[in-house]
């Protein structure tokens, strides 16, 4: 097999496409953890609930609702979302100096998990969505919500200078090093723009039922990943291997993942309604 890693308009679009699938499958993935950890642990206490590709719906009377029952209900997706975060970010550490692409996956899964979490404080704060009701009734005052919004943002920081390497050393899937000359080829079409189309392909998938998490949860991982292309500008150049690599695209993973997204959302257009008080 010949080689075929250059520089070139067609290996650009090639790597928009794989990274971009890996974004929207993870960041999906960790969508439906949230709302299958609302819909399971509702079970626990016995409310009804409904639910369909993107909002749940509680069919439980206000005095029904418990501390433990808020605790668990809102806080269970994040603290889960929060695991798969650090095991994916583990994993990834593993395959440092592998190629193979799986590792797009556990990148954007581990930048979709944290920016999740930490995004999802400061919009359920500034909404009173999700997250927030469980501050609500822990009956945080304007200056703790403040302070946890605050830990929010840190988080995000955090998140970012935690990745820039991660992100950098994510270029040996294709490249035998990283340097000035592949610089903006390899963070525009691995990161920024699959990010973009991922976005877009996002919001596209829960249209008409876009929630106020999808419309502003992007603010987060904007911030995190400019910060982490910044400092990567900035970094000496970088060696990997001299192993060969060609440049092409994943079709399994794009089918496959097409296939189970569009099965996803046409299964689950309606309301599905759960009784466990039954």
């Amino acid at each position: 097999m010949i080689s075929d890693n250059s520089l070139s308009r067609r290996n650009f679009w090639i790597l928009v496409v794989n990274s971009t699938v890996a974004f929207v499958v993870s960041y999906l993935f960790v969508f439906y953890l949230n709302l299958f950890s609302i819909v399971f642990t509702a079970g626990m206490f016995d409310y009804d609930i409904s639910f369909n590709f993107s909002h749940i719906i509680y069919h439980v009377k206000q005095t029904d609702w418990t501390h433990d029952s808020v605790k668990v209900i809102f806080g269970s997706g994040p603290l889960l979302t929060f695991i798969i975060g650090l095991l994916s970010l583990v994993a990834y550490a593993s395959m440092s100096e592998e190629t193979e692409k799986i590792k797009l996956y556990l990148l954007w899964l581990s930048l979709n998990a944290f920016n999740y979490v930490f995004s999802g404080i400061i919009i359920g704060i500034i909404f009173k969505v999700r997250i927030a009701h469980l501050f609500i009734w822990m009956y945080f005052n304007d200056s703790q919500l403040l302070m946890m919004a605050i830990v929010g943002f840190f988080g995000i920081l955090i998140t970012a200078f935690v990745m820039t390497r991660r992100i950098a050393f994510s270029a040996n899937i294709y490249f035998n090093d990283l340097n000035e000359r592949n610089f903006p080829f390899f963070i525009m079409s691995q990161i920024i723009l699959p990010f973009l189309l991922g976005v877009m392909l996002v919001v596209l998938y829960f249209v008409p039922q876009i929630h106020v998490m999808e419309m502003y949860v992007w603010i987060g991982l904007a911030i995190i990943l400019l910060i982490c292309s910044v400092n990567i500008s900035n970094y000496d150049p970088v060696y990997f291997d001299e192993e060969e690599r060609s440049i092409k695209v994943s079709w399994v993973a794009l089918l496959i993942s097409t296939l189970l997204i569009l099965l996803l959302r046409f299964t689950m257009n309606h309301e599905i309604l759960l009784k466990w008080s039954e």
